[in-house]
């Protein structure tokens, strides 16, 4: 099943510019494929034109939220928070705005009722831009 952003931003406590997926390419139980466009200089996240690779993460965290709504089968966001980044490899200093589509990759690593665990790469044009692992902590009382 394919989404596009309208279905993204349903599922993503993200809306507007801070919404940063435009479409879902695939997905199963264990991934998620994401797609969102180059950034531009006017990027919520840019600063001066630039939009350092530190801003990957964010990337997969929003492609994380999506994937764990549709194993949830929730047309809207579980409350959560991103807990923690883990072995994060900065590729390149900035993400490029003239490479095309960023690629967001995510494998679920592990799941329970108070969280999961993924392992993400974020790309563009077929290079590496940011990978690493995240923790996603559900917040206490959110029904599964």
């Amino acid at each position: 099943m394919r989404l596009d952003r309208t279905d993204i931003e349903r599922r993503v406590p993200h809306a507007g510019a801070m919404c940063l997926l435009d479409g879902v390419l695939h997905w199963d139980r264990e991934h998620i494929v994401c797609q969102a466009a180059a950034p531009t200089a006017d990027h919520p996240l840019a600063r001066e034109g630039r939009i350092s690779s530190v801003i990957a993460p964010e990337y997969a965290a929003q492609a994380t939220a999506v994937h764990g709504a549709l194993l949830d089968a929730h047309s809207r966001p579980r409350a959560g928070v991103l807990a923690k980044l883990a072995q994060v490899d900065l590729l390149r200093a900035d993400i490029p705005h003239d490479a095309g589509p960023l690629k967001i990759q995510a494998e679920l690593l592990s799941r329970e009722a108070s969280g999961c665990f993924y392992a993400f790469e974020v790309s563009a044009a077929g290079q590496a831009i940011a990978r690493g692992r995240l923790i996603v902590a559900f917040n206490a009382g959110e029904v599964t």
